[in-house]
């Protein structure tokens, strides 16, 4: 009875260990993927590295995109070709810039990986975005409310009466327009507004227009960003004055608020 039950146990075993080894033998596509958590703003391109190791070589790769767990019919799969880097290792890197539209959803996106033998693994990106001061500036129509004169004491607000009424529209593709409203100043619509931009760190905003009657008149105004919210976008511009008899770093303080 004894040696019954040791060869039972050895049996398990065997069975046990070629189990494991077989398990193994039927997955040698092995993914690593890093990173597997994004989270950023949107706008923002992101960059995610897939490392495959097949011994059996590699097909293709199928990619699909899923947005609040269900699968984004309009992406489709794509089909994306790995890079050898030697032996049965492979490479690849997957970028994306992060959507407007996807702001606090849940997107993935799944890599599905074959090898020529037809053994497949797969790895899930998950992505999370959140709004940037970019697509908060887009997103809404802002009224200039204040322009501080702050490098003089004590600081003068000098906002125009027939500027209160000025509405500003920054568009997403990056063009921008002016609204004078019914009080327009009086060289109000002789310039031709072109494009606004965000850096990256959100701290400098810059617009381009040029003259209506001459397109090759082209002038670039840079301002520093204090702050943006979802209500006002406070920002701070240095001019230089000194043709009036004033300094080259006169600065006045620009304020928005949000318009319906």
């Amino acid at each position: 009875m004894k040696n019954y039950k040791t060869l039972v146990l050895l049996i398990i075993s065997v069975v046990f260990l070629y189990g494991c080894k077989k398990t193994q033998e039927t997955n040698p596509v092995i993914l690593r993927l890093s990173p597997d958590f994004v989270k950023g703003k949107s706008g923002q391109d992101i960059t995610a590295t897939l490392l495959i190791n097949s011994i059996n070589g590699i097909e293709d790769i199928l990619i699909y995109k899923t947005v609040n767990l269900k699968k984004d019919e309009k992406y489709g799969t794509k089909i994306a070709k790995p890079e050898k880097v030697n032996g049965s290792d492979y490479l690849y890197k997957f970028n994306y810039s992060l959507n407007p539209d996807e702001v606090d959803k849940l997107v993935g996106f799944n890599f599905h990986v074959k090898d020529k033998q037809g053994f497949f693994s797969e790895k899930d990106l998950t992505v999370h975005t959140i709004a940037s001061g970019w697509q908060t500036i887009f997103s809404r129509k802002w009224k200039l409310t204040s322009r501080m004169w702050t490098s003089i004491s004590p600081n003068v607000e000098d906002l125009k009466d027939c500027e209160k009424d000025d509405v500003y529209t920054f568009k997403r593709d990056g063009s921008y327009s002016i609204n004078f409203g019914l009080s327009a100043c009086t060289y109000d619509g002789f310039n031709v507004y072109d494009t606004w931009t965000l850096s990256e760190d959100e701290k400098t905003f810059t617009t381009k227009y040029h003259s209506l009657f001459d397109p090759s008149n082209i002038t670039t105004e840079t301002y520093t960003v204090k702050s943006i919210s979802s209500e006002k976008l406070i920002m701070q511009q240095t001019i230089d004055l000194s043709i009036f008899g004033l300094s080259d770093k006169e600065v006045f303080v620009y304020t928005f608020e949000a318009a319906p």
